[in-house]
This record gives structure tokens, C-alpha cells and sequence, in this order.
């Protein structure tokens, strides 16, 4: 099936919300100048890169994301970084399920699109966490260092849990959206 340009904006909007509303479900953790959240967000985004491709899905991760950022004041100073990851995290996430044509339907590409995305993702936030730790918060540079470390660790946790749910969501997803023809 062509996807038509209001197939996307509907599918895009969806996820977006999807996207807002999985990462309202998680439980904040304070570290330092930056908070790291377990939450289902990164999940959705991952999820929109894969079923609706780098742009579509890129846009619905960053948007969604970022309502959710303007209804949370602790991170409304983050809005555009998280617009920038999140939309880099899914481009990345979509681009590898993409590769070669293969339309997010290959098992093995959207695990490596997700993994590498969420890798990136984490390389990104580890940069924003060291700098905030040293010029905002003014920490010596050892303790800017070790405490954005430790923020890495539970980063990589929930990605290790974020992309193992991708794998198994996303076969159920894709034969419910088949069923009715959205796919």
C-alpha cells in the first residue's frame, strides 16, 4: 500500500501522542544537574522510526517528546535538546530499518536500527549531562565526570529494556496494524 501524505500526518499524530503519554508512565531519577528518567518514551520513538520511516517517524518522536517536555516545568529548559536527540535517535532508528528498501520489515535491521539509535541517543545526553555538571553546576571536573557517568549507567539500562521491548512489541503491533490495512 502507497502510504498517502494524510495516512503520515494522521500516523504521525498518533504516535506523537503515543509518544507524549508512554513517557508520562516512568519514575524520575535525580542525578546531578540533569534528571534520567525510566520511562516507555524512548519505546514509542523507537517504534515510530521503524513503522513510519526516519522523517515521519523522526517528527513524531520529537514532537510528541516535547509535549511532553511543555507539561513537565522540570524539563522545560530542555526542550530543544530534546527536540534535536529524539529526532536524531529516530532518524537513526528509522533510516537503519529503512536501509536497502526493506521498509521496517526486517527483524534484525529495526533491533540495529534501535540499538544504534539508542546508543546515539545516549552519547548525546552523556555530552549535554558532562557540560551542564561542569559550566552550569561549576563541579570540579573529576565530579563532573563520575556523576554523568553514573546518569550513562542508568541510561544504558533502559535502553538494554527499551530495545528488548521494541523487539517484542513490534511484531504484535504490525500484525494488528495489517489486519486493518494501516500498514
Amino acid at each position: 500500500m502507497k502510504k498517502s501524505s494524510t495516512y503520515n500526518l494522521v500516523m504521525s499524530s498518533i504516535m506523537a501522542t503515543f509518544v507524549t503519554i508512554s513517557t508520562f508512565l516512568g519514575v524520575v531519577v535525580p542525578i546531578g544537574g540533569t534528571n534520567t528518567t525510566f520511562h516507555l518514551g524512548n519505546i514509542t520513538c523507537l517504534l515510530a522510526g521503524i513503522i513510519l520511516g526516519p522523517i515521519y517517524g523522526s517528527l513524531a518522536a520529537a514532537v510528541g517528546s516535547v509535549i511532553f517536555d511543555i507539561l513537565n516545568p522540570i524539563y522545560i529548559t530542555s526542550i530543544p535538546f530534546t527536540f534535536v536527540f529524539k529526532f536524531i535517535m529516530t532518524f537513526i532508528c528509522g533510516t537503519i530499518a529503512y536501509n536497502n528498501d526493506r521498509s521496517g520489515e526486517n527483524q534484525i535491521y529495526n533491533i540495529v536500527g534501535a540499538t544504534v539509535g539508542s546508543l546515539v541517543y545516549i552519547v548525546l545526553r552523556t555530552i549535554k549531562s558532562f557540560i551542564i555538571n561542569l559550566y552550569f553546576i561549576k563541579m570540579e571536573p573529576l565530579a563532573a565526570m563520575l556523576l554523568t557517568l553514573n546518569g550513562t549507567f542508568l541510561s544504558v539500562i533502559q535502553s538494554i529494556f527499551t530495545v528488548s521491548a521494541v523487539a517484542i512489541l513490534l511484531p504484535i503491533i504490525r500484525e494488528k496494524l495489517s489486519e486493518r490495512n494501516l500498514q
